[in-house]
């Protein structure tokens, strides 16, 4: 019997890693699932810009639910023959362990049609989200590069406008990134029944303000000895003393970044998209995704997808389109979730 101790040690071990899995699957499982999560919605929004530069249907789908489900089971097999009139251990006992091991995630999809799709691609940003964007230290130039269309009456650049830009607007984003930079220039939010406003706030230093500061109040039309200054939806003027945005909807941040896309010479002549804008004075400073086509898939890609044969991608060397990019996917995440949708749940067993 001494010889079977070894081997009854190995199957108590074997079975104590199999009781361990669970916590283990987590640890592993959370980061995985996350990543997974967050480049399958980096590609479907690449894919929604490409669609609509080619006149294609944006289409969303969220994942609304994940349960990683998971079957462990195991045997230990012991046996001998003790009747025999002569017993040999080499012979007369049998021992086996198995098991088998299965990993069947589910994964529930909703396609955001209807009322979600109208609220998530067409309905304009609230301003104040923007702002809370800005506030928490996300980069002023492309978040409101990307989502502000004009800032009492001062316009940014769109791709119908045929590439000209307000080089106010360019100044403002400059002046405001600066002065929160260097501390000059806050926030406030007031939560009302209605939504959240945001205000813009003004700092003086040694008593004086900041020549940027004047600068940035003249070019927004604003009274220069005010330091507070609610920020309201709106195109046009407004009323005095407040701030004006009128903010794009999703769709159409991904039409403007589609009009950038380079895309095949073949397709523009064949007719199945349009020639990609020149580039209007002014435009470097704003937002821009440098997405790149080719017929093979890309290596060393930040993001690609393919689309009708052709490969389009944004080159992971390319920082400046990356943190585009990025700040994209977050204004994407703010819109889905605004209106009350629930986030995705995710269900992993641990034991």
């Amino acid at each position: 019997m001494s010889r079977l101790r070894p081997l009854l040690c190995l199957a108590l071990l074997a079975l104590a890693g199999c009781a361990s899995i669970g916590p283990a699957t987590v640890r592993r499982d959370r980061l995985d699932y996350s990543e997974a999560l967050a480049e399958a919605a980096k590609r479907e929004i690449l894919l929604n810009i490409v669609k609509l530069r080619y006149g294609d249907v944006p289409n969303l789908v969220s994942v609304s639910q994940l349960v990683a489900g998971y079957s462990l089971e195991g045997r230990v097999d012991l046996r001998s023959d003790f009747f025999r009139e002569s017993f040999d251990f080499s012979d007369d006992v049998a021992f086996g362990i198995g098991g088998t091991f299965s990993d069947r995630p589910t994964v529930t999809y909703t396609p955001i049609k209807g009322e979600d799709f109208v609220r998530v691609m067409l309905t304009p940003i609230p301003p104040g989200e923007l702002i809370a964007m800005l506030a928490a230290g996300t980069p002023g130039d492309a978040v409101l590069g990307l989502g502000v269309q004009s800032i009492n009456q001062r316009r940014n650049w769109t791709a119908d406008a045929g590439g000209r830009i307000d080089r106010a607007f360019d100044q403002i984003l400059g002046l405001l990134e600066g002065l929160r930079a260097d501390g000059l220039l806050g926030f406030r939010f007031d939560v009302q029944p209605t939504g959240r406003t945001a205000y813009l706030l003004l700092d003086q230093h040694g008593g004086e303000l900041d020549p940027r500061a004047e600068r940035l109040l003249s070019l927004l039309g604003l009274d220069p000895a005010g330091r507070s200054f609610p920020i309201r939806f709106g195109f046009g003027e407004g009323r005095p003393g407040e701030i004006r945005i009128y903010t794009r909807s999703l769709i159409e941040i991904l039409n403007i970044l589609g009009a950038q896309i380079e895309v095949p010479g073949a397709d523009v002549a064949d007719g199945r998209t349009y020639a990609t804008l020149a580039t209007g004075d002014g435009l470097e400073a704003l937002p821009i995704v440098t997405v790149t086509s080719s017929e093979l898939p890309p290596f060393g890609a930040f993001v690609a997808v393919e689309y009708r044969g052709t490969w389009f991608h944004v080159d992971d060397s390319d920082f400046r389109s990356k943190r585009v990019f990025s700040v994209l996917m977050l204004i994407l995440n703010l819109v889905e979730n605004i209106g009350g949708q629930q986030l995705p749940v995710i269900t992993i067993p641990s034991g």
